[in-house]
């Protein structure tokens, strides 16, 4: 399973872990090397040319800004959204968001 297509081609990877929950963009997604991981790579973070950076946008840019890909646990995966291309993003679809617990 490659999903890495023409540069036009932007994933929305929504995936969460025992802390928080994730929502970025990627232009690559596939099965990783290490059995049972999703690597997604060429992650696209908002426009820091924009008037407003949400504190979401700047929380995964600085926890993910120096990296090249990532491998995520296919339990952590949520759901994975093909956008035709950049036109599709529109609002800010970069989250992360603490989970909550059954106590809360």
């Amino acid at each position: 399973m490659n999903m890495k297509n023409s540069k036009k081609n932007i994933f929305r990877v929504h995936f969460q872990t025992e802390e928080r929950s994730y929502s970025l963009l990627a232009r690559s997604v596939k099965e990783a090397e290490l059995f049972g991981f999703i690597e997604v790579s060429e992650i696209i973070f908002e426009d820091t040319d924009r008037l407003i950076i949400t504190p979401e946008d700047e929380a995964l840019r600085k926890e993910f800004a120096k990296t090249e890909s990532i491998s995520i646990p296919h339990q952590y995966m949520r759901r994975i959204d093909l956008l035709a291309d950049d036109d599709d993003i529109g609002v800010s679809y970069l989250k992360i968001a603490e989970a909550k617990t059954k106590n809360n």
